[in-house]
């Protein structure tokens, strides 16, 4: 009751005093009614309501959205701080897995990417769909990989491109040797991932075994050897993807864009 009394005030009070610091007749009314003098201050009456307008909209709103940013810079970091617990759990398991105490790696997530103009001039019949980057902080930083996009049909690109195809995990621990060469990566996706050494990727799958999206766990800084663990890491990475998807649904929606 009380939070829908303060919703009528913010929004009424706001029109309420420009109409009477712009209107005669509800003080005519008044007059006429003989409940006011007709040497009311009429000129006085419009300018307290213009104070009280340009308060309450400088002031109290003013103030209401401050509070509402705060909250919104505390929750963001909440969600960080949980992104980034979540992601020492991955990496915790994978150091005690391997045996690499040294391993450091980017979390990366590939949205299907909609593109709202080519849908409507390819009458929402698109031949090719794409998969575009997420990098979400704490998982990975903005590096060159930031507008990256693959091609997952038709002629998949990338480990990106086979993971949605096979709807399976996929690793190469060799990329500095096979991604220019094994995956029909064009010149600006082979400069985008170049520097990388390893990565696997997981596709995400909805509850009709749908891809919605492919997680990409990847290195430019240390080594990792997957074959001799593989039937773990792979236990791991897809008990971690279907974890993600199931408490965080929203770091997977379609990247809807407007424009070429």
């Amino acid at each position: 009751m009380k939070k829908s009394i303060r919703y009528v005030i913010y929004v009424a009070v706001p029109p309420l005093t420009a109409y009477l610091a712009s209107n005669d007749s509800v003080i005519q009314f008044f007059i006429n009614k003989g409940l006011l003098k007709p040497t009311f201050n009429l000129q006085g009456f419009h300018e307290f309501f213009k104070i009280i307008n340009i308060l309450f909209t400088t002031i109290f709103l003013g103030i209401k959205a401050c509070r509402h940013e705060e909250k919104e810079e505390s929750y963001k970091k909440q969600v960080i701080g949980l992104y980034n617990m979540t992601k020492q759990f991955l990496q915790s398991n994978l150091i005690n897995i391997s045996n690499n105490d040294a391993l450091n790696f980017d979390l990366r997530i590939f949205v299907p990417e909609y593109n709202v103009l080519r849908m409507i001039l390819h009458a929402g019949q698109l031949k090719e769909k794409w998969f575009v980057i997420r990098n979400i902080e704490p998982f990975a930083s903005r590096d060159t990989t930031e507008h990256l996009r693959f091609r997952v049909m038709p002629d998949p690109q990338g480990l990106v491109g086979i993971a949605y195809k096979t709807k399976s995990i996929v690793y190469d621990d060799n990329l500095r040797e096979t991604n220019s060469k094994n995956y029909y990566l064009n010149q600006s996706q082979i400069n985008r991932t170049s520097n990388l050494n390893w990565s696997i990727c997981i596709p995400i799958l909805d509850d009709k075994n749908d891809v919605i999206a492919v997680m990409a766990i990847d290195s430019d800084t240390t080594e990792f050897k997957m074959k001799r663990d593989e039937a773990q890491i792979q236990t791991l990475t897809n008990t971690f993807a279907v974890m993600m998807r199931d408490s965080a649904p929203e770091l997977f929606k379609k990247e809807v864009k407007y424009h070429w």
